[in-house]
């Protein structure tokens, strides 16, 4: 059976934890929210180091996801960066699993550019924090407006 065939959209929560070498320290999540009618919401957080965020439109070409859009990176690392954020990510069914694989580590995204495995955990998760994350749909759609919204009539 091709899997992927099931999945033509694949609109959901994806995710990837990060275990830091801290003892005691916080893991960190980079969360892809791929929302119905082709807008993203791409959250990198990790506790009192890194809240990074992007936002704008995905769209899909066989088994390849792009994410174009604008972000920022807000680091205790500096400098930040922010401004036009691109990335394509690949579908494979890992475990009848969608999972999307980032094959390239971008420059100056801090945890938005890390490679490897986000994997799917539903088509409405959420992945909230007490540290003002997006608590539900309504606000990831929210953030996506407020990141992406005034950019919108640039283009994409």
């Amino acid at each position: 059976m091709d899997y992927s065939e099931q999945f033509k959209q694949c609109c959901g929560t994806y995710v990837k934890v990060v275990r830091f070498n801290e003892p005691e320290g916080p893991d960190g999540f980079i969360v892809l929210y791929l929302r119905p009618g082709g807008r993203f919401l791409f959250v990198g957080y990790w506790f009192g180091h890194e809240k990074s965020v992007a936002a704008g439109n995905w769209t899909k070409s066989e088994s390849e996801y792009r994410l174009q859009g604008y972000g920022r990176v807000k680091s205790d690392a500096p400098p930040g960066h922010g401004g036009r954020f691109v990335r394509t990510l690949k579908l494979e069914i890992v475990n009848h699993t969608p999972t999307l694989i980032a094959a390239e580590e971008l420059d100056e995204w801090s945890l938005l550019s890390w490679v490897g495995p986000f994997t799917y955990v539903g088509e409405r998760t959420i992945i909230p924090n007490e540290q003002g994350l997006p608590d539900s749909l309504a606000v990831v759609d929210q953030w996506i407006k407020k990141i992406y919204g005034r950019q919108d009539r640039v283009g994409s």
